[in-house]
C-alpha cells in the first residue's frame, strides 16, 4: 500500500528522508556518485555559460573598436565638406556622443 505524502513537508525534509532511506538499504555509495555527477554537471554548465559570456563580451569590444575606426573615417571625410561652423559643431557633438557610447562598451565590457 502506498502512503500519502504529507503536504506539510518541505522539499529539504523530503530529500533528507529519501536519502536516509536509501542509505539504510545500502544504496549510499550509489547516491553519493549520482550527487557528485550532478554537481559536476552543474559546475561544467556554469563554466560553459561564463565562457560564452566572455566570448560575447570580446566580440562586442572588437565590434565597437571597428565601429570607432569607421566613424573616424566618416567624420574625417565629412570635415572635408564645405560647411559652416554651426554644422561642424553639430557634427562634433554627434561624433562625441557616438564615440562615448562605443568607448563605454570597450572599457566597461557591456552595453551602456
Amino acid at each position: 500500500m502506498v502512503r500519502p505524502i504529507s503536504l506539510r513537508l518541505r522539499n529539504a525534509e523530503i530529500l533528507a528522508k529519501a536519502r536516509a532511506t536509501l542509505i539504510r538499504v545500502g544504496r549510499g555509495p550509489e547516491l553519493e556518485r549520482q550527487h557528485a555527477a550532478a554537481e559536476l554537471r552543474r559546475a561544467r554548465a556554469t563554466v560553459e555559460r561564463r565562457r560564452e559570456q566572455d566570448r560575447l563580451r570580446q566580440i562586442a569590444v572588437l565590434q565597437a573598436q571597428k565601429a570607432i575606426l569607421a566613424i573616424n573615417r566618416v567624420y574625417s571625410a565629412q570635415d572635408q565638406i564645405d560647411a559652416d561652423e554651426a554644422e561642424r559643431a553639430e557634427w562634433q557633438v554627434g561624433r562625441a556622443l557616438i564615440l562615448d557610447e562605443l568607448n563605454k562598451i570597450i572599457t566597461q565590457g557591456r552595453r551602456p
